[in-house]
């Protein structure tokens, strides 16, 4: 009897494991395919980043609300509906013949994945009630995360070169059916509700302006490099940037007057949290621009295959994991100075990009080496970024400035990749200029980091 509890208990883990699965594989996925999809639907250089950035608005703005709607109507419901939403919306990506039929799709399908991910931690939290047991399921959890970056750069490589019917790259989305479907079984048959203790009250209208706001923000950003500037646009432009700030001033001035609210400030009352985030502000401009830009420029400059480019990626992912898997011991040790140790490492990579894959000829075994050292980089400060961000702060925010965070982050990375994007699609030389640009990022990252440490040990004392 114990040994079936036991299996169920981890059988439930696999099962939950599956939303952040699905979500991180369609994005990696997604990534490295981009090509074959661009050149499949015809599809113009700002319909190729929408396909990236719709899916990354859509999870990225939901996110909070998602894990709202878990705490009102149950998590294992929510879980349930949202992976039978990504399921959905994942068949109309695959079936799309337009670059605006896709890039719909993919806005939905980042929503039913920013409803889906969320119930993950809470369901592992009721399936696991020791405290032991608890820390091992989620670190499994993270690290199925970060398998699953790994696979994607994979499928994402090979599956386009498959030979059908029809055109390979729609394999990309359709293989989420079979996957969700099971995990629909599985969740219904062993999953067991979490008891709601509190109910959240769910910010429809705030979160409606906020999902406009941005996509009215990249949309601008991307059709204004690809058009050039009109009256419009930059009006456009001007509004979506004046109407966050007023909504994020809104959100604050309800929070003081204890009001409900979208987005909590709550972790806003804690210092290290503000640097955290503005530090991964940005450092995620970063993180998947450098997917975008490399496979394009790897299967349209090189004119390697999709086979190829994802196996390159591979190094990179392998360089990633071995490195995450040693970042937390280290991160406990040398705190922030870890994560410049990774930054420097990863703007070292950059610089050999700039070198080894930027050039007329094309070295296979020099470009791994350069994507595995920039990937050892990357293992380093990703982890670290999130838990240098929760490390120290209390117990009763981190739930709190969890969501804030990851909102944060996605947003980060939508924007990233329409304004890195649009810098390599609108010059001549655009890789070397996207990738200088990169790195100036990573160096503002690092800077955030030292003039905190300088403030924090200058800052009078109190006694």
């Amino acid at each position: 009897m114990r040994n079936f509890q036991e299996f169920n208990k981890w059988l439930s883990l696999i099962i939950i494991s599956m939303s952040i699965f699905l979500c991180v594989l369609d994005l990696f996925i997604v990534n490295i395919a981009i090509p074959s999809i661009r050149n499949s639907i015809n599809a113009s250089t700002a319909e190729t980043q929408f396909i990236i950035v719709f899916y990354i608005i859509g999870y990225g703005a939901f996110l909070i609300t998602g894990s709202k709607i878990g705490n009102r109507y149950g998590h294992k419901k929510t879980f349930i509906i949202s992976m039978f939403s990504f399921m959905l919306f994942s068949f109309f990506c695959g079936s799309s013949t337009s670059a605006t039929a896709l890039n719909i799709s993919r806005l939905f399908q980042g929503i039913s994945a920013a409803f889906m991910v969320p119930q993950g931690v809470a369901l592992i939290s009721n399936v696991f009630t020791v405290e032991e047991e608890r820390v091992k399921a989620l670190g499994i959890y993270g690290a199925i995360a970060g398998i699953a970056s790994v696979i994607g750069q994979v499928l994402g490589g090979i599956i386009p070169d498959l030979h059908f019917s029809f055109d390979a790259w729609r394999l990309v989305f359709f293989i989420n059916i079979p996957i969700s479907l099971l995990v629909i079984i599985l969740a219904n048959k062993y999953l067991k509700e979490v008891e709601i203790k509190t109910k959240e009250s769910i910010q429809i209208f705030p979160q409606m302006i906020l999902i406009t706001l941005l996509i009215i923000l990249m949309y601008e950003i991307v059709i204004g490099g690809e058009e050039g500037w009109k009256t419009n646009n930059i009006l456009l432009l001007l509004f979506s940037v004046a109407g966050l700030i007023i909504f994020i001033l809104n959100q604050k001035r309800k929070f003081k007057k204890g009001k409900e609210v979208l987005i909590n400030m709550k972790p806003f009352l804690y210092p290290s949290f503000k640097v955290a985030l503005l530090a991964a502000v940005t450092y995620y401009l970063v993180q998947d621009s450098y997917f975008f830009i490399n496979a394009i420029f790897f299967e349209e400059h090189h004119h390697l295959s999709s086979t190829t480019t994802g196996l390159l990626f591979t190094c990179q992912g392998i360089g990633y994991v071995l490195a995450s898997l040693l970042s937390v011991r280290f991160l406990n040790k040398y705190q922030e100075k870890f994560i410049i140790f990774g930054l420097v490492v990863m703007i070292l990579g950059l610089t050999g990009h700039l070198y080894v894959v930027n050039s007329t000829t094309i070295n296979l075994q020099a470009i791994s080496a350069v994507l595995f050292f920039y990937g050892i980089g990357c293992g380093i400060v990703l982890p670290s970024m999130f838990t240098n961000a929760m490390r120290k702060l209390p117990f009763s925010v981190t739930s709190l400035a969890s969501g804030v965070y990851l909102t944060i982050q996605q947003i980060s990375i939508g924007f990233g990749v329409s304004l890195v994007g649009r810098i390599y699609f609108n010059f001549d030389d655009g890789y070397f200029m996207a990738t200088l640009v990169m790195i100036v990022l990573l160096l503002i990252t690092i800077s955030i980091f030292l003039i905190s440490d300088f403030r924090s040990k200058n800052k009078p004392s109190k006694f």
